[in-house]
């Protein structure tokens, strides 16, 4: 019974973060559809079309799905952006199919995420046929 409250707890806590952040200005958006799944974060999500929106104060990304609710809030850090005026996203990919989100580039807007140690590891140092995917996304 105990576990169970604390479950309840957090999950309104949760809700309560999520509710702030949702205040904040997340005015950049692009849509992009990645037709793999993928790490954004510490996250696991499945292939599909995907919303990213930016809160240019905080470099914060919310990256969701609106008809399923599939999504997660990522902590960015200032990048370089698209010199060719293209939305871009980018994802490393090793031989055994594990894609991570690496970056976030478009008009005005470059923003790298930092990946999980053990995703990191695994994903982006630990192979040597690791290879960079780069889709296109369309601004909103």
């Amino acid at each position: 019974m105990k576990e169970n409250r604390k479950l309840v707890v957090l999950a309104l806590f949760v809700l309560a973060l999520t509710g702030a952040s949702l205040a904040q200005d997340f005015s950049p958006k692009v849509r992009a559809n990645i037709p793999f799944s993928f790490y954004a974060g510490g996250k696991t999500l499945p292939a599909g079309n995907y919303t990213l929106a930016v809160d240019r104060g905080s470099n914060h990304v919310a990256i969701f799905q609106k008809d399923t609710g599939i999504g997660t809030f990522l902590i960015g850090l200032p990048h370089d952006g698209s010199r060719n005026g293209l939305s871009l996203l980018t994802f490393r990919a090793n031989s055994e199919g594990t894609y991570v989100l690496q970056k976030m580039e478009g008009p005005d807007l470059g923003i790298s995420f930092v990946s999980d140690k053990a995703l990191s590891h695994m994903a982006l140092n630990g192979s040597n046929n690791s290879r960079e995917i780069v889709i296109a996304a369309v601004g909103n």
